[in-house]
């Protein structure tokens, strides 16, 4: 508070012409709905990440007379980093960081495109219904989250 009198801030040494009745007050946002999105991002990559480490050891034991219709090694170790970049994204949105946004919609947009390449290749003998319906549940999350991460009342609290 300053003195009725002041001329000057003491803080930060602004000139005070106007008394306070002359400042509009600015409601301050709320940046809860940011951090579930971001803490829930982190708790779903982080899984994403240790079955990808877990699947990539996994892997080479598998029959060789299983095609799953993609190569499989590069796919994990793709999924596994798209995650790590997610997750990334939420830390630095968590640190109100807009570089978080955009590094995690890039992972997230490469993972939607990969869940479609895969999701086409496994099941390309199923019928297109069945791989829709498949696929699209999946990807709806992924898409859900960019969408909300990208609502203005989460953007203006990114720098």
């Amino acid at each position: 508070m300053l003195a009725e009198e002041a001329s000057y801030c003491y803080v930060c040494n602004t000139n005070q012409t106007e008394g306070f009745e002359h400042f509009e007050i600015k409601p301050q946002s709320s940046d809860l709905l940011l951090k579930i999105l971001c803490v829930l991002t982190i708790i779903g990559a982080a899984f994403t990440v240790i079955t990808s480490f877990s699947n990539l050891i996994t892997a080479p034991r598998l029959p060789q007379s299983i095609d799953l219709g993609y190569p499989l090694v590069p796919v994990i170790i793709v999924n596994g980093t798209l995650a790590a970049g997610k997750i990334f994204g939420a830390v630095f949105m968590l640190q109100k960081k807009l570089k978080g946004l955009y590094i995690y919609t890039a992972a997230a947009v490469i993972s939607v495109l990969l869940s479609i390449y895969t999701g086409i290749s496994i099941f390309k003998n199923f019928d297109f219904i069945v791989m829709l319906i498949s696929v699209g549940f999946g990807l709806s999350f992924g898409l859900l989250f960019v969408v909300l991460y990208w609502l203005p009342i989460n953007r203006k609290l990114l720098s």
